[in-house]
């Protein structure tokens, strides 16, 4: 069977969260940020707060985290692209293979 762009596609989203996960079981930093933001989200919704107000909080915090999403997945890309170049530049990678994957 011929495996679909869609296929590969997902095939790659599930082992990008598989190392999400891993990432975040082994990490000693990312173990205590998730500590830590379990603990200030409970802070944040015992405080009485208008709903109002809460809304722009919540609203603030989404934008940066899809920002810092945003500029995570621009970051991998780019190395990604680095990785090619440098092996095409060693000799190691024919222009067609880089081509063929639309990376370039």
């Amino acid at each position: 069977m011929e495996m679909t762009t869609r296929m590969i596609m997902l095939q790659n989203i599930e082992k990008m969260v598989k190392e999400q996960d891993r990432v975040d079981e082994e990490d000693s930093y990312i173990r205590q940020d998730n500590e830590d933001l379990k603990y200030l989200e409970g802070r944040y919704e015992q405080l009485q707060l208008p709903h109002t107000v809460k809304r722009v909080i919540d609203d603030y915090i989404a934008c940066m985290q899809t920002r810092d999403e945003r500029y995570s997945d621009l970051s991998y890309a780019a190395g990604v692209r680095d990785t090619i170049n440098l092996l095409k530049g060693l000799g190691m990678l024919k222009d067609t293979v880089a081509a063929t994957t639309g990376i370039l």
